[in-house]
C-alpha cells in the first residue's frame, strides 16, 4: 500500500535535502587543463568509462580531411561479403584523383595531396589489405576502390551507407561526400560524432588490428609478385621518431589545406585508455622550414594531462545516508533515511574538489507513505560539473517501514478535527440543537399554559358550586 485515498483533506508533505553526489557511470564530465591546444575542435574519452573527460568546440562541424576513411573502412567490414574477398582497383580511379589536383594545384594548397599507396588500376587486393592500406596510409584509391565495389559500381551508394550508418549511431553534426576524405566543402563532421563514428568502428571484428597496426604486408597480388608493404603514417607510434608516444595505438590521420591536421588516436597506460579526436590544427614550421606537427603535439598534451591527473574516484559511498525525508503511517519512525543506490564512481580530476559539483533532486512521490521496503526507489540525484549534466544516482530507502494503522487512523482522526466537514457538521448540530431548545421551551411552555388553563377552569368551577 503506497498510499491512502481519503475524503478528507491532507496537509502536504515537505522533503528536506543537503547532499552531494556524483554518477555512477558519467558520460561527460569535461574538465579544464591549463595548457591550450592548437587544434580548433578536439575530445578527449576514457574508453573504459565511457566518459568525455575534455572537448574544446566538440559540436562544431570541421572538414575531417582522411579520418573520413573510419566510416570508409567502418562500412566495408559491414558490407563486405569477406575480408577475404578480392577487389580490383577501378580503371578509372586516378582520373578522378587528377580532377582534384586540378582544382587544388599543390603549388597553391600544398597540403592537399591525394594520399596514396601507389596501387595500380586493374590491381586486385584483399578487401582487409585495401583497409589497411587506407588506415595506415589514408590511401585514396583504396577507399575508392572498396566504395566502387561495394557501392555496386556507385560511389554515391556507398556515400550513402556512410551517411545512414553516421545517423543511425547517433551522428547530428555529419555528412559525407565521398569516401576517402579528400577535401569537398559539403563534406563535414564534429569531434563529437567522429568520437561516436571511431567507437562503432573499434567494436567492429578485425578494425582495432587493422588501425593499430604498424605495418602490414600484402601477399602477391596479379600486379606485383612481392605485395605491398603499408606503414601506419602516426609518428606517435614511431619509436624513432621525436613525436613518438609509448602506448599509441592507431588510428587515423588526415591533413589538407581546408582540414588542416587533424588525428584519431588512442594511448594506453597502465591499464587506463584514451581516445583523442583532433580536428583542424594549423600546419607550422621551425626556424630550419621542418613541420611542426601540432595536431601529435595537442594529442601528447592531453594524454600526458590525463594519465597524470585523472583518476578513478569514489565521491559517494552506497551505505551513506543522505537524507531523511518525513514518512507518514509508519510504524515506529516518522522519518525515512535514504542512500544511492549504489557507489558512485567517476574519472575525477585530482586537483579539482568535488565540493564543486552541483546536485538536483527529482522526487517519486509527491509525499511519502508506509509502507516502505528497504531498497525502493524514492527519488533521483543528477549532479552537474559546470556547464555539463554528467550523471544521475537513484536514491532508495535505507531500511523497511511499516505501515502502522494507529498512526493512520489518529491522522484522519485528527485531520478530520480540522476539516471544514466537521466545522460544517457542527454548525449544522448547533442549528438542530438550537431548533431543538425552541421546540422544547416550545412545548414546556405549552403545557404550562395548559395546566394553567386547566387549573383555571377548576378553579373555576369550584367557585361557582
Amino acid at each position: 500500500m503506497k498510499r491512502f485515498i481519503s475524503m478528507l483533506t491532507v496537509l502536504m508533505v515537505l522533503f528536506s535535502f543537503s547532499v552531494y553526489i556524483s554518477p555512477d557511470r558519467v558520460q561527460a564530465l569535461s574538465f579544464r587543463p591549463t595548457f591550450q591546444l592548437e587544434s580548433d575542435a578536439g575530445i578527449l574519452y576514457h574508453v573504459d568509462t565511457k566518459t568525455v573527460v575534455f572537448e574544446k568546440n566538440a559540436d562544431k562541424q570541421c572538414s575531417p580531411a582522411q579520418t573520413v576513411q573510419i566510416m570508409t573502412a567502418a562500412v566495408a567490414i559491414d558490407k563486405a561479403q569477406s575480408m577475404e574477398a578480392v577487389i580490383e582497383i577501378p580503371a578509372n580511379v586516378y582520373n578522378e584523383f587528377e580532377k582534384y589536383r586540378e582544382k587544388y594545384p599543390s603549388e597553391s594548397f600544398p597540403y592537399n595531396e591525394v594520399t596514396s599507396s601507389y596501387l595500380a588500376e586493374g590491381e586486385q587486393l584483399k578487401v582487409q589489405d585495401l583497409i589497411s592500406a587506407m588506415l595506415l596510409e589514408s590511401s585514396c584509391e583504396a577507399a575508392y576502390a572498396l566504395a566502387y565495389v561495394i557501392g555496386q559500381g556507385s560511389i554515391q551508394n556507398f556515400v550513402n551507407m556512410m551517411n545512414e550508418k553516421a545517423t543511425e549511431i547517433g551522428c547530428t553534426g555529419t555528412n559525407f561526400t565521398n569516401p576517402h576524405g579528400l577535401y569537398d566543402e559539403k563534406q563535414y563532421t564534429t569531434a563529437r560524432d567522429m568520437l561516436k563514428i571511431t567507437e562503432y568502428a573499434m567494436s567492429l571484428p578485425g578494425f582495432a588490428e587493422y588501425a593499430q597496426a604498424v605495418t602490414v604486408k600484402t601477399g602477391a597480388t596479379n600486379m606485383s609478385a612481392e605485395g605491398h608493404e603499408f606503414n601506419n603514417v602516426n609518428l606517435m607510434m614511431n619509436s624513432s621518431s621525436d613525436y613518438y608516444y609509448q602506448g599509441t595505438k592507431g588510428i587515423k590521420t588526415g591533413n589538407s589545406n581546408q582540414s588542416g591536421r587533424c588525428l584519431v588516436t588512442k594511448a594506453t597506460r597502465d591499464g587506463e585508455s584514451y581516445l583523442a579526436v583532433l580536428f583542424n590544427a594549423p600546419f607550422k614550421q621551425d626556424e630550419y622550414e621542418n613541420d611542426i606537427f601540432t595536431h601529435l603535439n595537442d594529442a601528447v598534451k592531453l594524454f600526458d594531462w590525463a594519465f597524470t591527473n585523472l583518476e578513478h574516484k569514489v565521491v559517494l559511498e552506497e551505505t551513506q545516508e543522505i537524507g531523511s525525508p518525513k514518512i507518514r503511517f509508519a510504524k515506529g519512525k516518522d522519518y525515512i533515511n535514504l542512500k544511492p543506490e549504489h557507489d558512485v564512481k567517476c574519472m575525477w580530476l585530482s586537483t579539482v574538489d568535488t565540493s564543486n559539483i552541483i546536485t538536483e533532486i527529482d522526487y517519486v512521490y509527491d509525499e511519502v507513505s508506509a509502507p516502505i521496503k528497504a531498497g525502493e526507489k524514492l527519488g533521483t540525484l543528477k549532479l552537474r560539473y559546470l556547464d555539463n549534466e554528467i550523471g544521475t544516482v537513484d536514491l532508495v530507502a535505507y531500511s523497511d517501514a511499516e505501515f502502522s494503522y494507529t498512526k493512520y487512523l489518529s491522522e484522519v482522526f485528527t485531520t478530520y478535527l480540522k476539516s471544514s466537514a466537521l466545522k460544517t457538521a457542527l454548525r449544522i448540530a448547533t442549528g438542530l440543537s438550537l431548533l431543538y431548545l425552541v421546540f422544547v421551551g416550545y412545548i414546556i411552555n405549552l403545557r404550562a399554559k395548559k395546566r394553567r388553563e386547566q387549573k383555571n377552569a377548576a378553579a373555576l368551577r369550584a367557585k361557582n358550586q
